[in-house]
């Protein structure tokens, strides 16, 4: 198998490990909860650049998400230039469920390998990470 066979093959393998369609939200603002359940509260500006976004689109989606009861938005006291971006309750546990019916997927997918390919599979993707990282890979250049 050619390395660009991979490649794609490992494309549409990925695809179906991005979220699924929500139609009460969009992609990006699932990543965006998402990134905020992974890391914590941020400011806005914080959250913006985590997410190689401008803050007035972080703004505009965290305000949609925010009439939804899935975030909240609080001015900094002593800055009220900053404004502070936390998940509630519910957009916690909504992210939390989604992500464990994607790993119940996930799990039965992978539970056709055999034991050995399972770890054979996990020492390649492991490695993979460290490279990437390494690399700097997904990073602005």
């Amino acid at each position: 198998m050619t390395t660009e066979r991979l490649a794609e093959e490992f494309f549409t393998f990925t695809r179906l490990l991005r979220p699924g369609r929500h139609p009460e939200m969009t992609p990006e603002q699932y990543w965006l909860l998402r990134h905020l359940r992974d890391v914590g509260p941020l400011s806005m500006g914080e959250l913006a650049n985590a997410l190689g976004i401008t803050t007035g689109s972080a703004t505009t989606a965290c305000k949609r998400l925010e009439k939804t009861g899935l975030l909240t938005r609080e001015r900094q006291a002593s800055d009220e230039r900053i404004v502070h971006v936390t998940l509630t309750e519910q957009g916690r546990n909504l992210i939390d469920a989604w992500r464990q019916r994607k790993r119940a997927a996930l799990t039965q997918l992978l539970n056709v390998l055999e034991p050995h390919d399972q770890e054979e599979l996990q020492r390649i993707i492991e490695h993979l990470l460290q490279v990437a990282e390494a690399q700097g890979f997904g990073e602005e250049r």
